[in-house]
């Protein structure tokens, strides 16, 4: 009693199999290296025995890891044992490696069916003196800033083994653009906490923790990141861009200010869609002197980098926003509401607060 075949990666219709669904290339056998077999939670120290006196070059290694570890629920990868940037510790678990260097999608939560194995050559290196982190394919490397024992390593290729036997080409990732991240995380997914006795008057909300930083001019803010610029639902007022019908928002990195407001202007394409202008601070200013200056800031306050943007050409990562293939480091956040003056401007009228104060 035969068993109907699966899908194959043969034949005209064969699809190829890569870990980050992308087509790949057939790889020629090359010379055979020192092989190493993947184990899960085992560093790569026997590396040290590949590396040669000063007059010869390292000893490159290949080292075959199961499918079954190439996920982002293995241990190594969840626990982040990744140290260094293009060069890594003995000690950096090889698949969190390659997830860095982007050769395996980081989004990979099951084996892939095809594949039976992926193999990667190596390179070991004398220890470096320190390791630096790096912000790649979605994964932070660790840093380092003292010696280590045993060896370095470098990936230097790696490919995929069918289960067929055929052989395809990985390539990496590593350069280009930050990927953009999700921009929606929905209110009623947020955890209910509840007690049995308790009536629904006295049910508690636990939102996301956040954390608050110090800003340029030693004010709290809100730590980036991308859940605090997420839509809360798919209705227009839980729309974050609707936020600035009565707010400004306000970006920060180490050294710089922007602001994100409503544009008065039409947008590039002559329609009547609602746009934004982000615009570069001359000078972080304290939230007492924006408001006394105006919020959103006065025209010679500012620099503005782009006006007439919609509102998807802000592409939110992780650590950055990205307009229009131009990237802005981020590392704090702010909501500012706009100043009453500021809204009735154009009707002519004047709040009864602000007017009471001025009185």
């Amino acid at each position: 009693m035969s068993k109907r075949p699966g899908e194959s990666l043969n034949g005209a219709n064969g699809k190829v199999a890569r870990l980050d669904a992308a087509p790949g290339i057939v790889k020629k056998q090359g010379p055979r290296l020192p092989m190493i077999m993947y184990k899960e939670g085992e560093p790569l120290h026997e590396l040290s025995a590949f590396l040669k006196g000063e007059g010869d070059g390292p000893q490159s290694v290949e080292v075959r890891i199961p499918v079954q570890y190439l996920t982002s629920q293995n241990r190594q990868v969840r626990s982040r044992q990744l140290w260094g940037s293009d060069t890594y510790t003995s000690d950096s678990d090889l698949v969190a490696v390659l997830m860095h260097y982007g050769y395996i999608h980081h989004t990979v939560t099951q084996p892939v069916r095809d594949v039976a194995e992926v193999r990667v050559v190596v390179t070991p290196l004398p220890a470096q003196p320190s390791y630096s982190s790096t912000a790649r394919n979605s994964i932070r490397s660790r840093a380092w800033s003292a010696a280590t024992n045993g060896c370095a390593y470098a990936v230097e290729k790696a490919w995929i083994v069918t289960r067929t036997g055929n052989t395809y080409d990985l390539s990496p990732t590593s350069t280009g653009p930050p990927a953009s991240a999700a921009t929606f995380a929905p209110s009623h997914l947020e955890r209910m906490v509840t007690r049995s006795a308790a009536g629904p008057a006295a049910r508690q909300r636990h939102v996301q923790e956040v954390t608050v930083i110090f800003n340029l001019v030693n004010e709290p803010w809100t730590k980036y990141t991308p859940t605090a610029i997420c839509d809360r639902g798919l209705k227009p007022h839980d729309w974050t861009s609707s936020r600035l019908h009565t707010h400004v928002l306000y970006l920060e990195s180490h050294t710089t200010r922007y602001e994100v407001s409503r544009s008065n202007g039409p947008n590039d394409n002559g329609s009547n869609q609602e746009v934004f202008k982000f615009a570069k601070c001359k000078k972080a200013l304290t939230a007492r002197a924006s408001r006394a200056a105006g919020v959103p800031l006065p025209a010679d306050h500012v620099t503005v980098e782009f006006d007439g943007l919609q509102w998807e050409e802000l592409q939110w990562g992780k650590d950055s926003v990205v307009i229009r293939e131009k990237k802005y480091e981020l590392s704090r956040i702010h909501l500012m509401p706009i100043e009453a003056e500021h809204e009735d401007a154009a009707d002519g009228i004047m709040s009864p607060a602000r007017e009471a104060a001025e009185n």
